[in-house]
């Protein structure tokens, strides 16, 4: 998904090809064997019981191979569907993951990368996820619907054209009824995927303002607006149900008709002997069994619509997002000079945030912000971090921030760092891969974690476990601090870097802190008193 090449539906199926046409030919196998079921085994019931009735001709009738392919076919349909069920799934999530990856890259590369709220990346999984309805409900349902119904119509026609031309005219009007949905089914999928969106955004919103919407008795008001877009929401839905369920009823209707067909010419060809009893009543069952396959075409174009809007939405989403593909953006170089001037900003929803703030950093300084809680120091971290907007003046070297590349210039210790399922090595090799093992035991000193790491049996190998449950909170900064400080960055904006330190732990990082950044900026939030005699501060008040 990049700019100059929006999403397009049709060449969804062109990632995994070759899965989705195995999808596809296992899905027909699978019906193909459930109508065939079906039929041979009422023909075989029947034609048994008549040649028992028959006596005679019970002796010389064949009962062996019939009941090895009714046999066949039962193994068919269950294994068929099993592995169509794995390969679609398969095609589905290779699916997903290819566009997933092409359209975090296209943010990635995009000007405004890292100032993604956390509801646009909520925006853009919900949508890709919605994509899979195309394969999944639309262009397999519809190639199986046809491709079997013209195989009972073949199979009408070689038993007797008089049964063609007398139940395939219903037949065929039930197989395209459901193309009565396309349009309304369309715009009520895509006013769903709207309703939804809104509606999440209605429900999410108030609750980052709930302590202010309690102290100000508007929680009510709040949560009768969510109730409003709640109950538009289900209204969609159910109109959508019944829009799926009258068009069902239309085609069940249909195919009641050519059932009564198939009954009336089948008599009439039976009585004249052109037609056997056991011959008519597998075509009456080929028809019944065909029923699978067409009611899932009622719903195809609510699906259709889901994927149509969420194609849109992604495509508007990315044309909102200046690509950098050839442009060269500078990498500002030493010695740093930090201006920041009349500053203000706020995250998302937030009441409250950093106002008029000022000042000015040579390379060797340190800032050290402190101020009471909700008086904006991490919201004013993340907008000298480059991942938050904000009004007034940000420049770096004498130029804005947007005229820099700044990827390898700002390092971030956010106050919830990522610690994966990974072992400490690889952890801290995340910022720097052929750091040696020497290095990361410095790094470690560095933050007072080499003593812990060396009571670890595994050492450098042990493992952090899923969101680094196998650490402490405190152990867990630090590790990321560490990988930080691999990283090299020139400017470190640390948030709460000595949370859960004891003075001399606390004392030893700092140390390291300001030996690494002897050339650089050195900016520190923290509720602990440090001490620095060249530092300078600013304190932050509550709005």
């Amino acid at each position: 998904m990049l700019a100059n090449q929006p999403i397009k539906l049709r060449n969804l199926l062109h990632s995994r090809s070759k899965a989705w046409l195995l999808a596809l030919l296992l899905g027909f196998i699978t019906l193909l064997s459930a109508v065939t079921l079906l039929a041979l085994s009422g023909w075989f019931i029947s034609a048994a019981a008549l040649a028992g009735m028959a006596s005679i001709g019970a002796i010389s009738f064949d009962y062996f191979r019939p009941a090895a392919i009714i046999r066949l076919c039962a193994i068919g349909r269950t294994a068929g569907r099993y592995a169509e069920r794995l390969t679609s799934h398969y095609a589905a999530l290779g699916l997903l993951k290819d566009l997933r990856v092409q359209s975090f890259a296209t943010l990635a590369r995009s000007k405004q990368h890292n100032r993604h709220s956390a509801d646009t990346l909520q925006r853009l999984v919900t949508d890709i996820d919605l994509l899979d309805q195309l394969p999944l409900k639309v262009v397999t349902p519809w190639f199986w619907a046809c491709s079997l119904s013209a195989l009972v119509l073949l199979f009408w026609y070689l038993l007797a054209p008089a049964l063609f031309y007398s139940a395939g005219l219903p037949l065929v009007f039930a197989l395209i009824i459901p193309l009565l949905t396309l349009r309304p089914g369309i715009a009520l999928a895509k006013q769903d995927t709207q309703a939804a969106a809104t509606r999440r955004t209605v429900l999410l919103e108030p609750l980052a303002m709930l302590t202010s919407l309690l102290l100000w008795q508007r929680w009510q008001d709040k949560t009768r607006y969510f109730s409003q877009h709640d109950h538009a929401y289900m209204s969609l839905q159910l109109r959508q149900q019944q829009l799926a369920s009258r068009v069902s009823l239309i085609q069940q209707s249909l195919l009641a008709l050519s059932l009564l067909a198939l009954l009336w010419q089948g008599s009439v060809l039976v009585n004249h002997a052109v037609l056997s009893v056991p011959l008519l009543l597998s075509a009456l069952l080929a028809l019944w069994a065909l029923n699978e396959a067409l009611l899932p075409l009622c719903q195809s174009f609510m699906a259709l619509g889901l994927s149509m809007s969420a194609r849109d939405r992604l495509n508007q989403l990315a044309d909102g997002y200046a690509v950098v593909a050839d442009v060269k953006q500078a990498i500002p170089n030493a010695p740093f000079s930090l201006n920041v001037s009349k500053l203000s900003a706020r995250q998302g929803q937030a009441l409250h945030g950093p106002d008029n703030v000022s000042f000015s950093l040579r390379s060797g300084d340190v800032l050290l912000i402190s101020g009471a809680s909700g008086s904006g120091k991490t919201t004013l971290l993340m907008t000298l971090a480059n991942q938050l907007s904000c009004t007034g003046a940000l420049e770096l070297n004498n130029h804005a921030y947007a005229h820099w590349q700044l990827d390898e210039t700002l390092g971030y210790l956010t106050q919830q760092p990522d610690i994966f399922d990974l072992t400490l090595a690889q952890n801290l090799r995340l910022a720097a891969p052929d750091a040696s093992d020497d290095k990361l035991w410095q790094v470690l000193v560095d933050v007072a974690l080499a003593d812990w790491a060396k009571q670890q049996p595994a050492g450098l190998d042990t493992v952090m476990g899923e969101y680094g449950a196998a650490v402490s909170g405190g152990q867990a900064r630090r590790i990321a601090l560490a990988r930080l400080l691999l990283a090299e960055r020139p400017i470190l904006l640390l948030d709460e870097p000595f949370a859960g330190l004891d003075p001399a732990s606390t004392e030893q990082v700092l140390a390291a802190l300001l030996k690494r950044q002897r050339d650089g900026l050195l900016i520190i939030v923290s509720h602990q008193r440090v001490s620095i005699a060249h530092a300078k501060h600013l304190q932050l008040e509550p709005c």
